[in-house]
């Protein structure tokens, strides 16, 4: 908790920094939050990161557009602390320049090789804009899972578990989009696809069995793979879908098959 005193030092001294500073292209912004004295493991606590970096976000998104220097400089100069600021002007920035924003951050989002910052972003930023009205932005999300990023693979898996978790009319959909990338995919994209698969057990069971019984007659070796790591339950459905595949002549589908079998003996009796 930070006391009411600190609460107005840091709003001034940020206002201070706004003002004073960041026109001129000083952005050492921890200049404002290292006055702060305690400390949490050799530490600045995140609380007063939040707030700094809530205070600048309310005080620059109308101009957002004018600070891209800076925004470079926090995700390359200043560590964990830069990309929590960072995150919090994005959130405030994107809902008054959608457009110019999102493609900013999609350009972070391939660049980046900070998983801390990417998870933070994905959630302070992206997933808003999906919980307000996720269909008009789903496509975006299926794009990024394309480009087979395995930064983004770990993000958007997240997003889209916190997604369905707070609204299971979303599964189909997002599923169906998932679905598209089926086909090719790449290892990266079979395991956001399995991934996701194995959230929609928890939140939704037939869901999550009927695509077993819709793939039953499949042998494509990509298919299998998905469907045989998102096994979270024995089924008599996909215990036959497995054993189908074990004996399957194709040496991969073959070996999937035979993993499947070892994962529902194990899962066999359980809830």
């Amino acid at each position: 908790m930070i006391s009411l005193d600190w609460q107005e030092r840091l709003k001034m001294d940020t206002q201070d920094f706004i003002e004073r500073k960041l026109p001129k292209g000083n952005y050492d912004i921890d200049i404002v939050y290292n006055a702060y004295p305690q400390r949490i493991d050799g530490n600045i606590p995140h609380a007063v990161i939040t707030l700094v970096g809530k205070t600048i976000a309310a005080k620059i998104y109308k101009d957002a557009d004018k600070y891209f220097d800076f925004y470079d400089y926090l995700l390359k100069k200043k560590g964990e602390h830069g990309g929590m600021i960072f995150a919090y002007i994005m959130a405030r920035a994107i809902k008054k320049q959608p457009v110019l924003f999102l493609n900013y951050i999609e350009d972070f989002f391939f660049n980046t090789h900070d998983q801390k910052t990417c998870n933070l972003v994905m959630d302070k930023v992206i997933y808003p804009l999906l919980k307000k009205d996720a269909l008009e932005h789903i496509d975006l999300i299926i794009n990024w899972v394309k480009k087979d990023n395995k930064l983004l693979e770990e993000s958007i898996t997240k997003l889209l578990s916190k997604l369905i978790g707070q609204d299971a009319e979303l599964i189909a959909p997002i599923f169906q989009k998932l679905e598209t990338s089926w086909l090719y995919a790449t290892p990266n994209i079979i395991k956001v696809n399995s991934k996701f698969l194995k959230v929609v057990y928890k939140k939704d069971k037939e869901f999550y069995l009927s695509v077993y019984r819709n793939y039953q007659t499949k042998r494509n070796p990509i298919f299998a793979e998905i469907l045989c790591e998102a096994i979270c339950c024995y089924d008599d459905n996909i215990q036959t879908i497995c054993d189908t595949w074990s004996h399957s002549g194709n040496i991969k589908v073959k070996k999937i098959g035979l993993h499947g079998q070892k994962l529902l003996k194990s899962r066999k009796g359980k809830k």
